[in-house]
């Protein structure tokens, strides 16, 4: 074993496979023939005497450890190309060969004969390999949860991973879930737990500005209703509950509770102050002074033994107090991290943070969840209520990520839980009527059931579980998840495989003349393809169209009217992000045929005998092809967005969209119509979004396959002669 590998892996290894074959030191000390105190010592990281180590191994391999042989040659690897994993990496076969396999590339192209399109294609396979390589090295991943609000996600997260309070400090079952749960509107920003060194709680805070236009909505709505009496038909604008609570609490004007005549009356402080103000601004300050915003700087709150309190009890109160504004030093947060020790530790090797995004109370296509459904690392576990399952927001968000960015939604990328309450699962009925026997055949019915809906929007394949955070063993849901990321990671490694093996054929055929008479007949077909195929189909819909449907499809007029009061980019409805939606189903759609055309093209190829040589060629080609369509529809997005960010944040017609707010029935068709004026006069901003879209698909789609042409066509000397390949004496 090499005495390079680090002294604290090698002892945390060998104290582990000891605790898993269940024996003591003492008996692994007899087997090493060794004094007990060297292997204490050793487990310790205290002794590096290689000789002594070694015995402990082999100690361990006799007593019947597979994992102590493999330790002692995983430690003997030199590794050249990639660093070094840890021992329990689950993918650390596919690591091992990767770098064996880079060691063999960088061989190949230290030989300057070799030529230069095999060696461009090698070279882009090695940058392939190192990105799959440093995927699998790290074993960090997130878990985030997204559903609509009051649909119990952070409840059944408290059940799922053991965020309890212990039962004899709860009265009732229901009471220990550290985090806040209600019927909706509880938790004010994305929380994110994940392990630490001690039990604490870190907050993100909003920037004073985002505090100041919350405040300034929060003022504008009082005021209407306190001193316009203003109030659309059957709608009202506010600030939503989890702000609303913290503002009075930061302020100290929580509404009081008296009786009148017998009758239970509320009094509210904030309908005093605004009588005592002559304008909306001179209340608005008011308000900011009682915030006190500069003494609100606290960041981190770590939790101290002294209090005597139990650990997830203090983590439960004071997570409690930052989440409605009645932490005194604490601002309010954009996000809250809940640290706690050994967290995760059910998922073995890999670290998991999990994440309780806020949850969708109307517009479900959002830039916060687009952040998620997006990140390689992010397992999306989609919750709803059993009986609703799938539920209106995970179905709207399978939807998006087909339609948007043409991603696959049986890849274990994400998930459905559905919540179901007590005898809901039992009330379930058969196609012969008949209720379910117990709850295992009650979530068969409900699967089925979601099965088919799923099948018939093209979204079949996704995987469902069922938690009921009463009666369900969290453990079995906790397997699933844990089976949802080793999907994803299976996936790279898959790829890294086949990827391996591709160079290993390319380098051993690299001077057979029939496989690279096939390659170059693969090159010639493809240039053939792109010379008939180089057009971007015509625009199907406008980029804004997405946008002005989502506007007219608000739930909450108070949604879009804070939206107008900033510009359109509303953390709960961003214009320009639907914008940038658009643009990118647009693309999708007029590149699906496209796409469709090369993949039967390739296809054929694939098939034939006369290219089996170049098999492994035409499957490169395929990928590449479908990582430069995921690369092509995102940047479109990104372009649709920074096309009209700058133009919408400068129109005054955000300040006619909010006016819109008091003119009677019908405000969100008012604003849509406003905003449909708009984007119609602004043909620059559309030509310019054309013009974009058309050039990213140049040089995202049609480049990197000219290049795959360039890199497998023979190689032409200076006066244009093919030159023959060369075979090394």
């Amino acid at each position: 074993m090499s005495i390079n590998e680090p002294l604290s892996q090698t002892a945390a290894v060998i104290s582990r496979i000891r605790q898993q074959l269940g024996v003591t030191q003492a008996a692994v000390a007899t087997e090493a023939k060794l004094d007990q105190s060297r292997v204490s010592r050793i487990e310790k990281g205290e002794v590096a005497v290689q000789a002594e180590v070694d015995k402990v191994l082999d100690a361990l391999a006799a007593m019947g450890s597979p994992e102590a042989r493999a330790f002692k040659d995983f430690a003997d690897r030199d590794w050249s190309a990639i660093e070094p994993p840890s021992f329990w990496n689950p993918q650390r076969a596919a690591l091992e060969i990767t770098d064996e396999t880079m060691g063999v590339i960088e061989e190949f192209l230290s030989d300057e004969e070799q030529p230069w399109p095999l060696r461009r294609q090698i070279e882009r396979h090695k940058e392939t390999l190192l990105r799959g390589a440093s995927y699998l090295h790290r074993m960090t991943h997130n878990i985030a949860f997204i559903g609509d609000i009051g649909v119990g996600k952070s409840t059944g997260i408290s059940f799922l991973f053991d965020l309890l309070v212990p039962p004899n400090l709860a009265e009732k079952p229901m009471d220990r879930p550290v985090l806040e749960t209600g019927a909706g509107g509880t938790t004010i920003c994305e929380v994110h737990i994940k392990r630490g060194p001690e039990f604490g709680i870190a907050i993100l805070p909003m920037t004073d500005s985002e505090v100041r236009d919350l405040v300034s909505d929060f003022c504008a709505a009082k005021w209407t209703v306190f001193k316009d009496g203003e109030k659309e038909a059957g709608e009202s604008v506010n600030v939503s509950r989890e702000v609303e609570r913290a503002i009075r609490n930061m302020t100290g004007q929580t509404r009081r509770r008296g009786t009148d005549g017998g009758k239970i009356v509320y009094h509210d402080p904030i309908q005093t102050i605004v009588a005592s103000c002559a304008s909306e601004e001179e209340f608005r300050t008011r308000i900011l002074e009682m915030m006190s915003l500069a003494e609100r700087t606290s960041r981190e709150v770590w939790y101290d033994s002294a209090t005597r309190q139990h650990p997830m009890e203090w983590i439960t109160k004071t997570f409690k107090e930052v989440n409605n504004g009645r932490a005194p030093d604490v601002s309010i947060p954009k996000a809250i991290d809940l640290i706690i020790p050994e967290f995760g530790k059910a998922f073995g090797e890999l670290e998991i943070s999990v994440i309780d995004t806020k949850g969708v109370d109307d517009v479900a296509v959002r830039e916060d969840l687009d952040l998620r459904l997006k990140d390689p690392r992010t397992a999306v576990v989609f919750c709803s209520r059993f009986n609703d399952a799938p539920g209106t927001s995970s179905r709207n968000l399978l939807q998006h990520m087909r339609q948007t960015f043409s991603e696959p939604v049986n890849t274990g990328k994400v998930a459905i839980l559905a919540l179901p309450r007590a005898e809901e699962a039992r009330a379930m009925k058969d196609d012969s009527g008949e209720t379910a026997m117990d709850d295992a055949e009650g979530y068969s019915f409900k699967q089925m059931q979601v099965e088919n809906e799923l099948a018939a929007d093209d979204l079949d394949g996704v995987p469902m579980m069922f938690f009921n955070v009463q009666s369900d063993d969290p453990a079995l849901v906790r397997e699933g998840l844990f089976s949802q990321l080793n999907r994803m990671r299976s996936t790279v490694e898959t790829r890294l495989f086949d990827l391996c093996a591709a160079v290993d054929d390319l380098i051993k055929n690299s001077e057979a003349q029939a496989a690279n008479a096939a390659i170059e007949e693969v090159a010639d077909r493809l240039s053939r393809f792109l010379g008939s195929h180089p057009k971007l189909a015509a625009r199907e819909r406008l980029a804004y169209s997405e946008a002005l449907s989502t506007v007219r499809g608000v739930r909450y007029a108070s949604t879009l009217w804070a939206a107008t009061r900033r510009s359109g980019e509303y953390s709960g409805l961003n214009i320009v992000h639907q914008v940038g939606v658009g643009a990118a189903r647009d693309a999708r759609v007029r590149s699906e045929r496209w796409f469709s055309s090369l993949k039967d093209y390739l296809a054929v190829m694939k098939n034939d005998e006369g290219l089996t040589l170049a098999a492994k060629t035409v499957e490169q080609i395929s990928r590449s092809a479908m990582a430069s369509r995921v690369a092509f529809l995102e940047a479109v997005q990104r372009a649709g967005m920074e096309v009209y960010r700058e133009p919408l944040a400068q129109s005054p017609v955000w300040g006619r969209c909010a006016s819109q707010w008091g003119q009677g029935p019908g405000f969100k068709m008012r604003v849509a119509n406003e905003l449909e004026a708009w984007f119609d006069k602004e043909v620059e901003a559309k030509d310019k979004l054309e013009e974009i879209t058309n050039t990213l698909w140049e040089q995202l789609v049609l480049a990197p396959l000219r290049r795959l042409v360039e890199e497998n066509a023979p190689e032409i000397d200076v006066i244009g002669n093919v030159v023959p390949f060369k075979r090394k004496a």
